[in-house]
């Protein structure tokens, strides 16, 4: 990984999927191997309160993927204007700026969320949310101008930075008996230094892709929409244990930590490469608008072949699996799992009408389905029943209002461009 001169936009090459799909299989795995060594070492009880702190972490990485796209669709643009518009902003400073607010808001309200969802004994662990919050922002806005720039080595070099010196970390936190307050800070450290040994590797390259022609207002303006709409997926995908957990009764923390779990355990084939891939898609969509209506038939076929394919293997081995390899109190019958694993394939099309609807600049109608699909699924949690079925409802009901609505909105637009 290395500097390279950069050109106006040029047609995505089938190497570029490889290189972020690669990248997402190792930083998944990496994901993985932590989930399942803190979840067997801990115990089903204490997994619990770590599952809900991963879960408030990456809720703020969820919603901070909107700079994400924006900068994405901000950089691929402005390249394609070189010549024409001269550079006005620097998407470092707006990263950097980004995060020091998203930083400080986390942390001047976790004295409300703090103690309810991770209650007072943990409540502390609200301030490495808050630290890794503000560098997620830096590192968020550059992997966007990276793959606006189609610069996809260093895109996926950062990915696979991110999941490796994690898994590392909590191995050797794990190792040697550390505190779970060590394993957040092991947690939160590769944000920063993932992004910094990317620099270090491409320095020219990091400078030239963070001009934008966008001004700072016009970049906050349009990230506002994105980062809305990001909240809301943040909700049922990241952030979704952490509202779960509200929803648990006193005593079920040993049941919500076996379901915070399988949640992110039955979702993650789908869930982790379509939300790397989000960037790419942009990217494809902005350079083939003829061809959106074709992409995403094809996407919405993989997903469901891949859906229907997890479910069956779920219905049949995932209870004996669990039990097998995490215990019996991990051990979650089918009729519980079996929804989750159906829920990611609806939740897997948001992730593809969603870069769609950005492609086209239609930011109102991407976040109305994100927002709509969010509002569902917190209202299925008030629904009266135990809090397997609920979760399960929540994480399908959602998702697919929200295909509703992104549907509407890419006819709408197909109607205007003819």
């Amino acid at each position: 990984m290395t500097d390279e001169t950069l050109t106006p936009q040029r047609p995505t090459r089938p190497q570029s999927v490889l290189w972020v799909l690669v990248a997402t299989g190792i930083s998944g795995i990496a994901g993985f191997v932590v989930t399942f060594a803190v979840a067997k070492v801990l115990g089903a009880d204490l997994y619990a309160y770590f599952g809900v702190f991963w879960s408030g972490l990456f809720l703020i990485v969820g919603v901070l993927f909107g700079l994400q796209q924006e900068s994405t669709r901000a950089t691929a643009e402005s390249l394609a204007l070189a010549d024409a518009v001269p550079a006005k902003s620097s998407l470092w400073i707006f990263g950097a700026a980004a995060g020091l607010i998203v930083g400080l808001v986390v942390f001047a309200t976790s004295f409300w969320w703090a103690p309810a969802a991770l209650t007072p004994d943990y409540a502390d662990l609200s301030l490495q949310i808050s630290i890794g919050s503000a560098f997620n922002a830096i590192v968020a806005t550059m992997c966007g101008a990276l793959a606006g720039a189609e610069r996809w080595r260093l895109m996926a070099g950062t990915i696979v930075l991110d999941g490796l010196l994690r898994l590392l970390g909590v191995l050797v936190v794990l190792g040697v008996g550390g505190s779970t307050t060590a394993l957040a800070w092991v947690v939160i450290l590769p944000f920063p230094l993932s992004i910094a040994i990317i620099y270090l590797c491409a320095p020219r390259t990091l400078r030239m892709v963070s001009r934008s022609r966008l001004t700072y207002r016009e970049l906050a303006v349009n990230s506002g929409h994105t980062v809305l709409a990001a909240s809301a997926t943040a909700v049922l995908i990241n952030g979704f244990p952490l509202i779960l957990a509200f929803f648990a009764k006193q005593g079920e923390s040993a049941t919500l930590g076996a379901l915070i779990f399988a949640i992110t355990l039955t979702r993650a084939p789908i869930l982790v490469p379509m939300m790397a891939l989000q960037s790419y898609l942009i990217t494809r969509f902005t350079s083939h608008p003829d061809q959106i209506g074709k992409l995403i038939g094809k996407a919405a076929a993989l997903i469901g072949a891949v859906m229907l394919l997890l479910a069956a293997i779920t219905a049949l081995w995932g209870q004996w699996a669990l039990r097998t390899f995490m215990g019996a109190e991990y051990a979650l019958p089918p009729e519980a799992l079996v929804p989750l694993v159906v829920s990611s394939g609806f939740i897997g099309a948001l992730c593809v009408t969603g870069p769609a609807l950005l492609a086209q600049g239609r930011h109102r109608a991407y976040a109305a389905g994100w927002i709509v699909a969010s509002i569902v699924a917190l209202a299925a949690l008030f629904v009266p029943a135990g809090i397997e079925f609920k979760a399960a409802l929540a994480l399908s009901a959602g998702p697919i209002a929200g295909l509703i609505v992104h549907f509407v909105a890419l006819r709408a637009a197909r109607r205007t461009s003819h």
